[in-house]
């Protein structure tokens, strides 16, 4: 089971990992891999819900397994 993070923990390993930002709407930023194929939109809260991260690792498929521990 995905827990809630926090926003610092979650794009620290997506910086780690070579995703890059940009701006979406409001408090939303779209995040792509290296690749640039797979984007998935993190919300910018003190804490991430369970159901984004989730979202976050089947999105970011080209991430190593595990990426997020």
């Amino acid at each position: 089971m995905v827990k809630a993070i926090t926003y610092r923990e979650i794009t620290k390993a997506l910086r780690a990992y070579g995703c890059t930002p940009k701006q979406g709407k409001g408090d939303h930023e779209k995040w792509y891999c290296p690749c640039g194929k797979h984007m998935t939109p993190i919300t910018q809260t003190r804490e991430v819900s369970p159901g984004l991260v989730r979202q976050a690792i089947v999105r970011l498929e080209c991430l190593p397994k595990g990426w997020l521990k």
